[in-house]
């Protein structure tokens, strides 16, 4: 941040800094958190979706098949919303408000459970079943709808479908050789390594 602001230049780095909202400009460590976001919320979150989708279908041969049977759209957001890559978040009410009964005061802080929210039975018909054929689904694994929604949101399910179209291409007979080596977080949903063996 320190060397755009000595040297700006054409990029996201210089915006961010640059950019000024009813007078008021990022700090220091609210541009490191961005840039930090962006960073995670354009590759490891989506990693991770693929890991535990591909651990979901092992787990679910009969959605493996299905899967490579027959290459459902909704197979990408079965897959993130199984997987939730982001735990939970926070928000900053810009106003008082009530939610859910709860009165929130300007300036509080509000906890988003996305893992929670996505196997909510009020929401979903049988949430704890792996089904690529699940329509509609209104996970929050981008986040929910309006200003806070990912932007990237359809770069990952094309990411995903891509990836999946290719493993059952690629590597039908792909299968898991242990169980997932899951990352310690309160945040991300992670899986640092998921060992697999295939013939190709």
């Amino acid at each position: 941040a320190e060397e755009r602001r000595r040297c700006p230049a054409d990029d996201i780095v210089t915006r961010l800094i640059e950019a000024d909202i009813d007078g008021e400009s990022l700090d220091d460590v609210e541009f490191a958190f961005f840039v930090i976001l962006l960073a995670v919320a354009g590759n490891e979150t989506t990693r991770n979706a693929m890991t535990h989708g591909m651990n979901a279908f092992f787990e679910n041969p009969d959605q493996w098949e299905l899967f490579k049977r027959e290459r459902p759209e909704t197979a990408a957001d079965e897959i993130v919303r199984w997987a939730t890559p982001v735990h939970c978040f926070q928000r900053t009410a810009l106003a008082d408000t009530e939610l859910g009964g709860v009165a929130i005061r300007e300036g509080q802080r509000v906890g988003l459970f996305y893992s929670s929210a996505n196997y909510d039975d009020a929401v979903f018909d049988r949430p704890f079943q792996f089904n690529v054929l699940r329509d509609p689904n209104p996970h929050l694994g981008f986040g929910g709808n309006g200003a806070h929604f990912c932007i990237g949101a359809n770069l990952a399910r094309m990411e995903i479908k891509l990836i999946f179209n290719e493993i059952a291409n690629q590597l039908p007979d792909i299968a898991k050789l242990s169980e997932p080596q899951r990352l310690r977080s309160g945040w991300i949903n992670g899986v640092k390594e998921l060992q697999v063996s295939y013939r190709g």
